[in-house]
């Protein structure tokens, strides 16, 4: 019998906090476009460096040299390193704040700047199929395209940098070559970020091996 009512008293509380979550975000956040705030403003970083990686259509690490079709293979850019434009303040959970938490979820931080351009620069000579011919220092932004890694679908670069973007720490971006060269090619390229402050950054030696 005690342990049937031990049982019935943990439901019971279980629900109870379930019950008042939404209630705290009612209560003390106020309302904003979710129907939660207002929620803590995100900190702006300034971008100190970028990593990039060769990987599947599924987000996976593969090896740059190994060959892939066209739309299996891409370059991988996520931000690495950065610095905090303001200091944060830490403070220790409570029971209190664990449902203001959980019913406030904060924005997330972004970057102080816009990434207004990206360019993708030729480092070796290749010619498609159609016979067209690309030597080194080529703008090659016309064959490649941008999307979030774990999206299918890529967008024109000039039309994901046209209104210029603020990035999240944690954006993990690909780029891909939009249609088929119908032929076994060993990409070689440097991609150019560069942001409307003026700050740039040039990934080079980027391989994709395209079969």
């Amino acid at each position: 019998m005690k342990g049937k009512s031990k049982r019935i008293f943990t439901t019971f509380t279980l629900f109870s906090i379930l019950a008042l979550l939404p209630m705290s975000c009612g209560l003390f956040c106020g309302s904003d476009s979710c129907g939660c705030g207002p929620v803590p403003k995100p900190r702006e970083f300034v971008i100190e460096s970028f990593a990039t990686k060769t990987v599947d259509g599924y987000g996976n690490e593969i090896p740059e040299t190994q060959s892939r079709n066209y739309n299996q293979i891409f370059k991988s850019i996520e931000i690495k390193d950065i610095k905090y434009l303001s200091a944060i303040k830490v403070e220790e959970p409570t029971p209190w704040s664990l449902g203001f938490a959980l019913a406030c979820s904060p924005a997330p931080d972004t970057s102080k700047n816009k990434l207004q351009l990206i360019q993708i620069i030729n480092e070796s000579e290749f010619t498609l199929a159609d016979g067209r011919e690309f030597g080194v220092g080529e703008n090659l932004n016309s064959l490649f395209g941008i999307g979030h890694v774990f999206q299918t679908n890529l967008v024109p670069i000039q039309e994901f940098t046209r209104l210029g973007s603020n990035l999240n720490f944690d954006d993990f971006y690909k780029i891909g070559l939009l249609q088929n060269p119908e032929k076994e090619l060993q990409l070689k390229f440097t991609i150019q970020l560069v942001f409307d402050d003026a700050q740039e950054f040039l990934l080079s030696d980027q391989i994709l091996t395209i079969r």
